[in-house]
């Protein structure tokens, strides 16, 4: 029955054979182009979704810590802490308060710096809370230092809060000037007369003797 039938594939127009693959080579290009594009917009929503999720969390702590910050600065204003205060002005409570807001402070700030939270974002919210914390916290830290027997400061290779010290350097940097002074003037200390100046002796100071670094990143 099939005898008689016979192929020609010398007549066979293979030319158009061709032109159908390379056609279904486009779509299918195509839709893994597309699902490349839809798979990166996934990962972007998700990520953002993720910094959304942790930028919350470090707000819901610092809206926490309020009360405790009004307790160490109320402190400072009456009182900076020194090794005298500690003991006759400033109040068990107000000891406390110190240790809890550098804690979490330090927790923030190392989260903060390595960008597992948006870095500029928490800033612009918090920065000027942040840097407040800081001045007030700042012989209290150089205190806690001290007594366990580390240098005083980052750049000699003290670690004690170190995080919460370097994040307020950067809050300190980018912060605009007149903001960064206005604070520091309520905590009694020197206004910043150039801002360049300033991020030069700040990077020069994340730069530690002992072989670490924590420059802007």
């Amino acid at each position: 029955m099939f005898e008689n039938i016979k192929f020609q594939f010398e007549t066979f127009d293979w030319g158009g054979v061709s032109g159908v693959s390379d056609l279904l080579m486009v779509i299918l290009t195509i839709v893994l182009l597309i699902g490349l594009r839809q798979g990166s917009h996934n990962i972007r929503e998700a990520s953002l979704s993720r910094d959304a999720d942790i930028l919350r969390w470090a707000m819901a702590e610092m809206d926490t810590l309020k009360p405790l910050i009004r307790i160490i600065t109320d402190a400072h204003q009456n009182q900076p802490y020194n090794k005298k205060s500690a003991n006759e002005h400033w109040k068990k409570e107000e000891r406390e308060a110190a240790q809890q807001v550098s804690v979490k402070l330090q927790r923030i700030g190392y989260m903060a710096w390595n960008n597992l939270i948006s870095r500029n974002h928490f800033m612009n919210i918090w920065g000027p809370m942040y840097l407040c914390c800081w001045y007030a916290l700042e012989p209290w830290v150089l205190e806690k230092r001290h007594q366990l027997d580390e240098p005083e400061r980052i750049e000699d290779g003290a670690f004690s809060r170190h995080f919460f010290e370097i994040y307020a350097l950067y809050c300190e940097a980018w912060l605009p000037l007149g903001l960064v002074n206005n604070e520091r003037s309520r905590f009694g200390l020197t206004k910043i007369d150039s801002i360049e100046q300033h991020r030069k002796r700040n990077r020069k100071a994340l730069k530690q003797k002992t072989g670490g670094y924590y420059g802007w990143k």
